[in-house]
């Protein structure tokens, strides 16, 4: 079965200018795995995510697109695939641009990362344990424009809405004229276990190491390539936490989709790697300690049939 993540197709040239700042014109996700975009998406203002940051990955005359989530001054999560490399190395820290305090994708305001830590469990097949930790230079916090997030780390429910955000492409396998001037944002709803048994047999909820959103909820909203490692929250008494980051999508036959029917996504659950994040030094606050009620959707509910067995994506009978 052919999945891929969110945020990894092939790319344009990167320019990079004497100052060293990266060039964004023309971006798009990057190789191997392919990141994800906002389909259907709405306009983000500015101050509603302020913890959200895009990454330009410079890969010698290649650059690729993924996001991450502010958690403390210094400390930034996104996917692991964004990080990881073909050769199984991982990338170098000084390759990542890290543009903040802006919903535009015209900003220029950035830092590179200093250090690089892929979680050390990471499969480049399956994409369990898809996170990475970057370190970067203290960012001056700027209420509305820069601000840290706080994890999620009550139980997530079936249906319960959960807010998308990246700016990445628009449409599955877009090309650069269907990449937003913007950050963009939707609402899916996490799916039910048997659901996502489709694609990854061993899922059994929302409450373990990964979030499955399954797009029969909501026919048309998704993630797409470029939104890989953007952050993702639920929102309780009007505060939004960090849930989860995108990883990887497909639709049950094995193929990269952005909100077609019988398609999913597939979310890094947050609060799961919280002792490996504080592990590494980094300082993230987290709440609340109840959790709230599912979000029922009034969107018909076609629950898909599976056709196919697959192990870990890769051997299928």
């Amino acid at each position: 079965m052919k999945m891929l993540a969110r945020g990894l197709l092939p790319l344009f040239a990167a320019t990079v200018a004497s100052a060293g700042v990266v060039s964004l014109a023309g971006l798009l996700p990057l190789s191997p795995t392919g990141d994800l975009r906002v389909t259907n998406g709405t306009v983000a203002p500015q101050g509603m995510a302020p913890f959200l940051v895009r990454l330009a990955l410079v890969s010698g005359n290649r650059q690729g697109l993924c996001g991450g989530t502010i958690i403390d001054s210094t400390t930034i999560v996104t996917a692991g695939h964004c990080v990881y490399l073909t050769d199984g190395s991982v990338r170098s820290a000084s390759d990542i641009y890290v543009f903040y305090g802006s919903v535009s994708a015209d900003s220029t305001a950035y830092v590179q990362a200093t250090k690089v830590t892929l979680h050390p469990q990471y499969d480049s097949n399956s994409f369990r344990n898809d996170i990475a930790i970057l370190r970067v230079p203290e960012l001056k916090f700027v209420k509305g424009s820069v601000e840290s997030v706080s994890v999620y780390d009550s139980n997530i429910a079936p249906k319960q809405a959960m807010a998308v955000y990246g700016w990445g492409t628009t449409r599955s396998h877009g090309t650069s004229a269907d990449v937003p001037s913007s950050l963009l944002t939707q609402t899916v709803y996490v799916s039910e276990p048997k659901a996502c048994q489709v694609i990854e047999s061993r899922y059994d909820g929302a409450n373990g190491m990964q979030i499955c959103a399954d797009s029969n909820y909501s026919v048309g909203v998704d993630v797409c390539q470029g939104d890989s490692g953007t952050g993702t929250t639920v929102t309780y008494k009007g505060v939004q936490y960090f849930a989860g980051l995108v990883s990887y999508g497909t639709n049950r036959y094995g193929d990269a989709t952005c909100g077609e029917r019988d398609s999913f996504g597939m979310y890094t659950r947050i609060s799961y790697f919280l002792p490996w994040i504080k592990s590494l030094g980094s300082a993230p606050t987290s709440g609340p300690s109840i959790a709230p009620m599912a979000t029922q959707t009034t969107a018909p509910v076609i629950e898909p049939t599976p056709t196919t067995t697959c192990y870990l994506f890769i051997i299928c009978f």
